[in-house]
């Protein structure tokens, strides 16, 4: 079974409070209502074996762990306020390595305004890392996947494919950026958001699934890929477009603003507009891609955790590029 197949049969099972506010994937976040403000919850769980997750600089890996479990907060519009961890690592793990994982952890809460509250310890080779953020919702007004009837252009927060890059390379991790500041220019523009956490077509698939009845346009010439994406696929033979359907996100916040707004605020914070959407029922998602030509994605890209291991998600990703930008 699929995971989002999964993920609806099992939900099936379970009574709903009055107090939970967003359907299904509705949100990046389970938004709650406590006392009368309304409230976000988000939690994630990583390993190296299914996220791909580097740990040779354990600095870096705690820093990314939070800056991934605390993104799916700041596209719901919700302040980091409080966070629970469950981290299990191997009994020949060096004081070193736990040091610096604590350290990336406690500087990027830190950064965020975000404390500790406690959690679990285990044991686990490799390790393994649960994470749960909340918070507020800024205003009482939580972003979710859904977009209003009317047009709207899509923008994503930084550069795109990294991970995914380094996933074929069988590289380290990039370092993952916190996007506090833009989420505040986001919180005043955007009508929906999502996170990149499952690679940018990943994300477009769920904001065209939660929308029904708007039309999808991503314009790949104007596409931030990360740096050297460029190189390695010509050298390798597949096109670049490659690193954005691949399973391994970057934790961007994509988002959609209403068109007739000013577009200077969200430009100067370094942000790209990427696509647009419009009312509209026809299926699938329309592409303007780097040849020039017009193509339309009638399928979610592959999921990681429907391949045997890493190497057939990767040969699915390629295929699928090749069907849809050769």
């Amino acid at each position: 079974m699929k995971e989002y197949d999964l993920i609806k049969h099992i939900a099936m099972d379970f009574q709903r409070s009055q107090d939970q506010h967003n359907d299904l994937f509705e949100c990046d976040a389970e938004i709650i209502t406590i006392g009368n403000q309304k409230w976000g919850l988000s939690m994630d769980d990583f390993s190296p074996e299914e996220d791909l997750f580097t740990s040779e600089d354990s600095v870096l890996l705690g820093a990314n762990l939070i800056v991934a479990t605390l993104s799916d907060l700041l596209a719901a519009s919700v302040e980091p306020r409080f966070f629970l961890q469950s981290v299990s690592l191997p009994r020949t793990a060096e004081k070193e390595f736990v040091e610096g994982l604590m350290e990336g952890i406690r500087t990027t809460l830190d950064q965020a305004g975000c404390f500790m509250c406690g959690g679990d310890m285990g044991t686990a080779d490799p390790w393994r890392f649960c994470g749960l953020g909340m918070g507020p919702v800024i205003s009482n007004k939580p972003l979710t996947h859904r977009i209003p009837m009317e047009s709207h252009t899509l923008w994503v927060t930084g550069s795109l494919g990294d991970a995914n890059l380094a996933a074929l390379q069988k590289t380290d991790t990039p370092k993952f950026e916190l996007r506090l500041k833009e989420a505040e220019k986001i919180r005043k523009f955007a009508s929906a958001c999502i996170d990149t956490s499952g690679g940018f077509f990943d994300a477009v698939w769920i904001l065209n699934e939660q929308n029904p009845h708007m039309q999808f346009e991503v314009d790949l010439k104007n596409m931030p890929l990360a740096e050297g994406i460029v190189e390695v696929s010509n050298r390798l033979g597949f096109p670049p477009e490659s690193a954005l359907l691949g399973g391994s996100g970057e934790y961007e916040l994509l988002f959609a603003v209403p068109a007739d707004l000013a577009a200077e605020e969200l430009l100067s914070t370094g942000m790209t507009p990427v696509g647009t959407v419009r009312q509209g029922d026809d299926k699938g998602v329309n592409l303007h891609c780097l040849n020039g030509e017009m193509k339309t994605m009638m399928q979610p890209p592959p999921c990681p955790r429907d391949a045997m291991n890493i190497e057939q998600h990767i040969q699915s990703v390629i295929e699928m590029s090749y069907n849809l930008f050769k």
